[in-house]
């Protein structure tokens, strides 16, 4: 049984096979042209696909014919040739070439997939994150990811269609409305109407015979957002330490008007019953000699009195009033004694700096204890605790060398949660 024995509907259906083969192996003639590591492949297909293109067309054109009438003899010798093969020939004909092309696809598949193509870095540059676009000295773009053009239809309204004209706009700050540039050490940041920040950098750079610029935007919404955090938490700590110094300066300008104020009072007083005494004995009242140069050498000591005890305690209140002034809170357990307030004051400044700085905490917990024989004084907070092993440098640095020369031992501790502890022979 010849092609020309079974119905003209059988022959349609095996044409259209016939199309659908050759429309394959075009297809893997396109997936293989230029690529050197499967040329065999490209010149297989398109032989194929040229074989069957004859077959496929004349049996369109037997079907065409006989569907209008026209005898068989009138049909090109090509045509009669075709229809003549057996049924047989033309299925085992088929199969073979769908078998060939379906290798041949495999084959191409397996090759290109580990080879590096202008498709494939195209499919990948557009799987990035960060923003990529590639141009000429005038700006015509050469190649542009996805995320760029999202961001340029985000900052500008139209995607990179000029790099120029990108460039131009966030130089001048002509953005759409919610788009803002902020630019800080050299560097362009785009803040976009979403809250995403986009680090912009450019730079020229040299592909084959000509020159390209490089355009890349970096997602770093996260980090300038901490950045903007830590920038507002050191204005705020610069702002405590301020109102520390002026607390610090008003009360020791206080402490030496009270003192003045004391020794003033204290002397005169002392020099009143001094006066009285010396009056009584020349009048021949009371007293005696020994008595009246008494007190005339009490009165002389008044003037050498510095009142240090008062001193300390008036810093620690001076402190108490600068935690309260910046929301602070100072809790004290247990008694100073008068000797160790100095270093206290001291340490408490430190703490209470480090806490508003890095714990961003709001309560200093200072516990004073006897304990074999010394005198321990605990320093905490409520803040967040140290990210790793503490560094003594400056203000620690400092108190540990005053409490050295006092005769104590400091130690520091990071880990579960930041501890000063002073301690100090009795």
């Amino acid at each position: 049984m010849t092609m020309q024995d079974i119905p003209l509907d059988a022959v349609r259906a095996v044409a259209v096979v016939f199309y659908l083969i050759c429309l394959a192996a075009l297809f893997c003639a396109a997936r293989t042209y230029g690529h050197p590591a499967v040329r065999k492949t490209f010149f297989f297909s398109l032989c194929i696909a040229l074989l069957i293109i004859p077959t496929t067309s004349s049996l369109a054109i037997y079907c065409s014919r006989i569907r209008n009438g026209e005898p068989l003899e009138s049909l090109a010798p090509v045509v009669r040739s075709v229809v003549a093969l057996p049924v047989w020939a033309a299925g085992v004909f088929a199969v073979l070439l769908i078998a060939a092309v379906s290798v041949m696809f495999v084959h191409t598949e397996r090759k290109l997939r580990g080879e590096l193509s202008a498709q494939s870095l195209c499919e990948g540059l557009d799987q990035l994150s960060d923003g990529v676009c590639y141009s000429l000295p005038d700006g015509f773009p050469q190649l542009v990811n996805n995320k760029m053009q999202q961001i340029g239809n985000a900052a500008i309204g139209v995607g990179v269609l000029d790099a120029r004209a990108l460039e131009k706009r966030l130089e001048e700050r002509d953005l759409l409305p919610g788009c803002t540039v902020d630019e800080r050490d050299g560097n362009v940041f785009l803040r976009l109407p979403d809250g995403s920040v986009w680090q912009m950098k450019q730079k020229k750079i040299a592909a084959e015979n000509r020159e390209l610029t490089e355009m890349i935007a970096y997602d770093v919404t996260r980090r300038y957002n901490d950045l903007l955090e830590l920038e507002m938490r050191n204005r705020h700590l610069e702002e405590v330490n301020r109102q520390i110094r002026e607390y610090d300066r008003d009360m020791d300008r206080i402490v030496r008007e009270r003192e003045i104020l004391a020794a003033k009072i204290r002397l005169h007083n002392d020099l009143g019953q001094c006066l009285l005494a010396v009056g009584n004995y020349l009048n021949g009242i009371d007293g005696s000699r020994e008595t009246v140069v008494r007190q005339l050498a009490d009165t002389v000591s008044l003037l050498r009195d510095t009142g240090t005890r008062e001193q300390n305690s008036d810093r620690l209140s001076a402190l108490y009033e600068a935690a309260r002034a910046v929301d602070m809170t100072i809790e004290l357990h247990g008694e100073i004694p008068p000797e160790h307030k100095e270093i206290a004051a001291v340490a408490i400044h430190e703490c209470l700096t480090n806490t508003v700085k890095h714990a961003d905490g709001s309560v200093v917990r200072v516990t004073v204890r006897q304990e074999d024989g010394a005198v321990v004084m605990e320093l905490t907070n409520d803040g967040r605790p140290p990210r790793g092993p503490i560094k003594e440098t400056g203000g620690l640095k400092n108190l540990r060398a005053l409490a050295e020369r006092k005769g104590g031992r400091m130690t520091v501790e990071s880990a579960p949660a930041f501890r000063l502890t002073l301690r100090f022979a009795c």
